[in-house]
C-alpha cells in the first residue's frame, strides 16, 4: 500500500518551477543522466562493459521509468552495456544521430518514424513499442475549451515545433472529424507546462503537453482543460535504431531491450500500488510527480495503462494492424509517401529474444 499521509504536496508554485527547470534542460544536449558513472565516449569500453548511448527527446521523467529501473537496479550491466542517458532538442535531431551511429537507440513516436521512413527514406527500424497509445495532450481553458476537433476551426495552436509528432498528431485529428487543418494557425512555443499562461492570457487558444503533465495539469491546475486526442488518432512510441546498427550490432540492441523487458516486468508485478517503484525512483530523481504518492500513482499507472493497450501478450511487440493505421492515417494528410509497405519499418524478431 502507499503511504496513507502524503508529506509532501506539490503546490502549483513548485510545479511551475519545476516545468521551468524542465525547459532549460531540454534547450541543451548534455547528458541528463550517465550510468556507472564514466564519459566515454559511445561504442567505447569501460571494464566488462560497452558504451551505448540512449536518446531521451523529452527531459527525463516517469515515462523513462524502464530506463530509470534498468540502470539503477543493474539490469544493463548485466546485459554487458554501460548506457548513457542523453537528451536532444526533440525526436528530429535523435533519429539523425540514430542514422549517423553516434547513438544506438531512441524512443520516437510511432507517427514519426513512419513519416521519417515513408517520406525521406530514412533507413531506420522499430524494434519495439512500448507505448501503445499517444503520449500527448492538448491542453486549452475551461472557460474556452478545445473538446472536440470542430472546436479547433479558426483557433491558434502552440506547438514544440513545426512539423513533428504533435503537429501531425493534430493534423489527423482534425481529418479524422473533418475540420480543414489550415483554419487552424500554429505557433511555435516550446513544450513547457508553463506555457499555460500564454492560453489564460488568450495569445494561443492551446498548446501540446506530454502524458506526465497532462496528469499534473488534470491533478494541479483546476482551470484546465484536457483533451487526449487517442480517440481520434492511432499513435504509439517506439524504440527505434538505424539499419546499419540493426545489421552490425544486434547484440547490443537485444541486450538493451532484455533490460527494459525486465524493468517493465518489475513495474507491472509493482501495480497497482507502484510502492516499490515510487520509492526506488525517488532515490535518484528529484520529478514534480515524484512529489505526492497520489501523482506519482497516477503518472505511472498512465504509463502502465499505455504499455497494455494492446494486451499483454503484445507487451513491447508492434501490432501489424496498428502499425498499419499509422501509416495509412498519414496518407490521409499527405505526409506519407502511397504504395509502401510498412512492416518494412519493424520487427517483432528482437523483442521475442529478450
Amino acid at each position: 500500500m502507499l503511504e496513507a499521509q502524503e508529506t509532501r504536496r506539490l503546490s502549483r508554485r513548485s510545479f511551475m518551477g519545476h516545468a521551468a527547470a524542465a525547459a532549460v534542460a531540454t534547450s541543451g544536449a548534455g547528458v541528463l543522466l550517465s550510468a556507472c558513472g564514466d564519459d566515454e565516449a559511445a561504442g567505447g569500453s569501460s571494464g566488462d562493459t560497452e558504451d551505448v548511448v540512449f536518446l531521451n527527446i523529452v527531459p527525463i521523467n516517469s515515462s523513462f521509468v524502464a530506463e530509470l529501473l534498468a540502470d539503477q537496479n543493474g539490469y544493463f550491466k548485466e546485459q554487458g552495456l554501460n548506457v548513457k542517458m542523453q537528451a536532444t532538442r526533440g525526436s528530429a535531431p535523435a533519429i539523425q544521430s540514430v542514422l549517423a551511429g553516434s547513438a544506438l537507440i531512441t524512443r520516437a513516436g510511432a507517427i514519426e518514424t513512419v513519416s521519417a521512413a515513408s517520406t525521406q527514406g530514412a533507413p531506420l527500424m522499430n524494434v519495439a513499442m512500448i507505448e501503445h497509445k499517444s503520449p500527448l495532450w492538448f491542453v486549452s481553458t475551461k472557460e474556452n475549451p478545445l473538446k472536440e476537433p470542430q472546436d479547433w476551426e479558426g483557433t491558434t495552436m502552440g506547438l514544440p515545433s513545426k512539423g513533428g509528432t504533435s503537429e501531425q498528431t493534430l493534423d489527423v485529428m482534425l481529418k479524422s472529424e473533418g475540420v480543414d487543418a489550415d483554419s487552424v494557425e500554429r505557433q511555435v512555443v516550446g513544450l513547457s507546462p508553463g506555457t499555460f499562461e500564454l492560453v489564460k492570457q488568450g495569445r494561443i487558444d492551446g498548446y501540446t503537453v506530454g502524458s506526465v503533465d497532462g496528469v499534473i495539469f488534470k491533478q494541479q491546475i483546476p482551470e484546465a482543460n484536457l483533451l487526449d486526442p487517442s480517440q481520434y488518432v492511432t499513435e504509439g512510441q517506439v524504440y527505434l535504431v538505424s539499419e546499419r546498427t540493426l545489421a552490425e550490432k544486434e547484440d547490443q540492441v537485444v541486450a538493451y531491450l532484455t533490460a527494459i523487458r525486465r524493468a517493465v516486468d518489475e513495474v507491472l508485478d509493482d501495480a497497482p500500488a507502484f510502492d516499490k517503484t515510487i520509492r526506488a525512483l525517488r532515490k535518484t530523481q528529484d520529478l514534480p510527480e515524484l512529489e505526492t504518492d497520489r501523482l506519482a500513482k497516477a503518472t505511472l499507472k498512465v504509463h502502465t495503462d499505455s504499455w497494455l493497450l494492446e494486451g499483454q501478450e503484445n507487451l513491447l511487440r508492434t501490432v501489424p494492424e496498428t502499425w498499419q493505421k499509422v501509416y495509412d492515417q498519414l496518407l490521409e494528410i499527405d505526409v506519407a509517401e502511397s504504395g509502401q509497405d510498412p512492416s518494412a519499418w519493424f520487427t517483432n524478431d528482437l523483442i521475442e529474444k529478450t
